[in-house]
């Protein structure tokens, strides 16, 4: 597969370098775009969630261009009902249907969201976009690739450097139309008919907008950064009895195992298991909440897009890229050793009472 793809990657290039003999790079800015596009095709939902900024911020700038997203996977789920979109694309490994699409929509300039993608870098330069906006990865290891790290030559380059939060670096790419608002806020939104469901299970829960109400998240994509459900569990008991609060379970996919274990842990402590929720669904549900407890994983960030409080406990990964700076009503446990499983009941009780004294206030 590996040595399949440098033969598709040097295919690109050398189709690269013939499309610049005639057309030249991908370096212009224009002075007032109507239509401007953003391409973000990574699977996870946090992943998405991260360029949302990007939009607010394009239309505070151009209120008036038009907004374009391609993506592929859950994207179209998670930016749904954004109002500063104007219109989806989806890929499908369909590359070249695209780029006839991109050609009749006329695009003034494109944003590659995602990081060292030869292949997306190519789809908006064959395309005939003008204006290329990408980055030039600033770390030891260089860029993602060899071809990459040619053809970003062709574009716009911002620096994106490994160790700093990642939202703000995304709205980098929009300096050259002058459209970085430094608002690195993520927004997300969902519709009245999801409101509705999940208000009516709430009902059938009795739980009321007074109640304490806090979600759980064991899961996430990658099972290696799943604090023990057990202790989910444990923890969850104690915010039960210390402060009387409402218990739910979020998740999808492969979330069941740890949810069904934290079930069987919990006893006789009452919880709404809200197991593959619509994404729709799923984001009305941590807008309600007053606190979110979980993995490093999409819903904490689906937290920080409304403004929630959350525990986030963090094992291997790089905290500083992927969440806050700690703050009164957002806590990250981050590991010693890189093991999520060395953060132990204790460590995590003490941050849940930090941020519940502060939800008082």
């Amino acid at each position: 597969m590996k040595f399949s793809n440098k033969f598709i990657n040097l295919g690109i290039i050398l189709l690269c370098f013939l499309y610049y003999l005639f057309h030249g790079r991908a370096n212009k800015i224009p002075l007032n775009p109507k239509r401007i596009l953003v391409l973000r095709w990574k699977p996870h939902v946090g992943d998405v969630v991260y360029i949302t900024p990007m939009f607010r911020a394009i239309k505070t700038m151009y209120p008036d261009s038009k907004l374009y997203v391609i993506g592929a996977g859950r994207v179209e789920e998670v930016i749904r009902h954004n109002p500063d979109i104007d219109k989806y694309i989806n890929y499908e490994n369909n590359f070249w249907t695209v780029v006839k699409q991109l050609k009749k929509e006329k695009i003034d300039f494109a944003c590659l969201a995602n990081l060292g993608s030869t292949i997306g870098f190519a789809l908006l330069y064959f395309a005939g976009i003008k204006g290329i906006s990408t980055f030039s990865l600033e770390s030891d290891r260089g860029d993602t690739s060899v071809s990459y790290s040619i053809l970003k030559k062709f574009a716009l380059t911002s620096p994106f450097y490994t160790g700093q939060y990642v939202p703000p670096q995304y709205l980098k790419l929009l300096a050259p139309l002058g459209a970085n608002t430094g608002d690195a806020h993520f927004r997300l939104y969902f519709s009245k008919d999801a409101e509705n469901k999940v208000n009516n299970v709430f009902i059938q829960n009795s739980i009321s907008a007074s109640d304490l109400i806090v979600a759980f998240a064991p899961g996430g994509a990658i099972p290696e950064r799943w604090w023990p459900a057990e202790r989910f569990a444990e923890l969850a008991k104690i915010i039960h009895k210390e402060y009387n609060a409402k218990i739910l379970l979020v998740g999808a996919g492969k979330d069941e195992r740890p949810i069904i274990a934290m079930l069987a842990a919990l006893g006789d402590v009452p919880a709404v298991n809200l197991l593959n929720q619509s994404l729709d669904e799923f984001k009305a549900t941590i807008s309600k909440c007053n606190l979110v407890i979980g993995n490093d994983s999409g819903p904490m960030v689906t937290a920080d897009a409304f403004d929630v409080a959350n525990l986030v406990f963090v094992g291997s990964t790089d905290e500083r890229e992927y969440h806050r700076p700690p703050g009164q009503l957002n806590r990250v446990l981050k590991s010693v050793g890189g093991d999520v499983k060395n953060i132990t009941l204790d460590m995590a009780k003490q941050e849940i009472d930090v941020i519940l004294n502060n939800l008082k206030k």
